[in-house]
């Protein structure tokens, strides 16, 4: 382990070089900026971002201000009731406060990825995290806007913002050099620009050429290090209300002077290729816990593989696990429609180089690309078409895998069921009601938004904008809302100021219950009105690709005979809580719905396809 020290802004100073980072000529105004930025405006636009860049060299730069505490606490609100479940991972691996850090994650959630770094992060191991956003927030008014600038976000100009035009960022990409100088954290996302696209993008060289140059700066300083933490964030359905995130910290890659030499060469040959092979393994590290194919059909067909092997299993295995038996499906069925046996190579020498120390592995840790054979590839493609072909029947009877594995009941036990679902469901209508009321504003405008969205085109350039606007139409109304009733029982407003937020809360986890029930009661009337001879044909196909998948996964994948093993290695579980714990666990939580499997969302049908 490097032995650091905390920086101090004299230490920055007395470091500081008149070299600025892109070549420019280093002079400066009266302000100590450099005098050829763009402004693209009046001074008023450039004072405010020029402002937040100057914030960087602060001796307080580091020390989270009351508004980013603010921020970072309405953010976790904001993340937590969205989603309905919110896994982090590797929390040990993100450096302390004083260790100069960048952290790196993909970036196909739009701000809602920004807001789980910020939320998933625990003030503890790191009090302030530094985003990085395009300046034209600091150009227009809004209370969104207004947010991004006092999150201690730094404004970084894009070309496609100045009609392709060269920008000049060394004044931003200098202050932020010297925030990681006095140990601050910086989040960076390499992918350059959001989509809703199943692959991870190929990262751009711009983490790693900060990195080359902050070593060059502080070469001289024989304790600096420099920290890159790289992190994975899953959204099974990132639009969807109330789906599951998986947000994974990987093991850090320290970087110091007299370690890496050659970032910094002065051989700019030497330079370049230092700068690429970090750059890629920054992308492999992050790739390696992701849900990553070429197309959207080949993680569709990993689920269902996945569920063939496992799907007993439900939530008893942690959605980093489910995430990571998903990917190996996925990694299998994708693998040989695109990479060459060189191509496997280097991805092999890529995992190798990837910083993982191999601590605290399981059986799902994903291994080096495995080589196939031409007829290997043949009964994989066969394998997947099968899978597709079955998962399109279990959609187009609305029906979940387990329900064909279970078979039919007796008409009997059907009848009962439904008879029961159906009380359930009159109960939960009713006392959802007076909550829906007060909902009705933000589910009318959220609706509105999320069709107008789907409206502009191709779903890969507009998809990953849904979460952001859901969740800034819902922090626009839900004040709205709370205020105007308040205001109208304003005699008893002490009662109903609390009273407003608790309804509407329990008004979601009600209308979770009521929606899951209506889909299982779909289900049971369709396995009602099912022929037995149907029925048989699904198990008599299940139970053949069932097999099928288990010599594959066993044979090929090398994952446990027994399924069960995969219990054994979640290191998630809780303890039960005593009978309290059991109650509440067994019927309703007011924290979260009590689910069966992951993947879940609100709707009256399980969504398989994800174009």
């Amino acid at each position: 382990m490097v032995n650091l020290r905390k920086r101090t802004p004299a230490d920055v100073k007395d470091d500081q070089t008149t070299t600025p980072l892109d070549g420019t000529n280093g002079h400066s105004n009266s302000n100590g900026h450099s005098s050829n930025n763009d402004t693209n405006g009046s001074g008023l636009h450039r004072d405010e971002s020029q402002e937040s860049i100057a914030s960087l060299r602060s001796p307080s730069a580091n020390v989270p201000p009351p508004m980013y505490k603010a921020i970072r606490f309405f953010f976790q609100i904001c993340l937590h009731s969205f989603y309905g479940h919110v896994e982090v991972e590797g929390t040990e691996s993100i450096a302390p406060d004083t260790y100069p850090a960048i952290l790196v994650a993909n970036h196909s959630n739009s701000l809602t990825d920004a807001i789980a770094i910020l939320s998933t992060v625990p003030p503890k191991s790191r009090s302030m995290i530094r985003m990085t956003a395009k300046d034209t927030f600091w150009h227009k008014p809004g209370v969104f806007n207004y947010v991004i600038k006092n999150a201690g976000t730094i404004p970084i100009k894009r070309r496609k913002d100045y009609d392709n035009q060269k920008v000049d960022n060394a004044d931003a990409m200098g202050a932020l050099i010297d925030s990681l100088g006095t140990g601050s954290c910086v989040c960076m996302f390499p992918e350059g620009i959001s989509r809703y696209h199943p692959q991870l993008a190929p990262f751009k060289a711009g983490v790693a050429m900060i990195a080359s140059d902050t070593l060059a700066r502080f070469k001289d300083q024989p304790d600096f290090s420099l920290t890159l933490m790289t992190s994975s964030i899953n959204y099974l359905h990132r639009e969807k209300f109330r789906s599951d995130v998986l947000v994974t910290f990987h093991p850090p890659i320290v970087l110091t002077p007299q370690q890496n030499p050659k970032l910094f060469s002065t051989v700019k040959e030497e330079r370049t290729e230092a700068i690429q092979k970090l750059t890629e393994q920054l992308e492999s590290t992050v790739r390696s816990n992701l849900l990553d194919a070429d197309d959207w059909q080949t993680v569709r067909v990993g689920h269902v593989a996945r569920k063939l092997y496992a799907g007993d299993l439900g939530t008893r295995i942690s959605l980093g696990q489910y995430v990571r038996l998903t990917q190996k499906f996925v990694s299998a069925f994708g693998q040989h429609k695109q990479e060459s046996l060189k191509k496997q190579d280097m991805e092999r020498v890529k995992h190798e180089n990837s910083g993982s120390d191999g601590e605290n592995s399981d059986s799902l840790e994903m291994q080096q690309p495995i080589r196939m054979s031409q007829d290997i590839a043949l009964k994989i493609d066969e394998l997947a078409a099968d899978l597709a072909e079955y998962q399109d029947q279990l959609d187009f009877y609305h029906l979940k895998d387990y329900r064909i594995k279970q078979g039919k009941p007796p008409v009997k036990v059907l009848v009962g069921k439904l008879f029961q679902r159906f009380l359930l469901a009159c109960l939960l209508s009713t006392i959802c009601i007076p909550g829906l009321i007060l909902w009705a504003p933000v589910f009318i405008a959220v609706k509105y938004q999320e069709r107008q969205i789907r409206r502009k085109g191709a779903l890969e350039d507009n998809l990953d904008e849904i979460a952001q606007y859901k969740l800034m139409i819902s922090a626009f109304f839900l004040p709205v809302i709370w205020g105007f009733w308040v205001m109208v029982t304003f005699p008893i407003a002490l009662i109903t100021g609390p009273g407003i937020v608790i309804l509407m809360w329990l008004t979601i986890r009600w209308l979770e219950d009521l929606i899951h029930n209506a889909k299982s009661m779909l289900s049971l009337l369709r396995l009602l009105f099912m022929t037995e001879d149907t029925m048989y044909s699904f198990q008599d196909c299940r139970h053949e690709l069932a097999n099928r998948v288990q010599e594959f996964a066993v044979q090929f994948l090398k994952l446990p005979e027994d399924p069960e093993e995969l219990v054994k290695e979640n290191k998630t579980k809780k303890a039960d809580g005593g009978w309290m714990g059991k109650l509440s666990g067994s019927y309703f939580s007011i924290k979260r719905r009590r689910r069966k499997d992951w993947n879940e969302v609100m709707r009256l049908h399980d969504v398989s396809h994800y174009d």
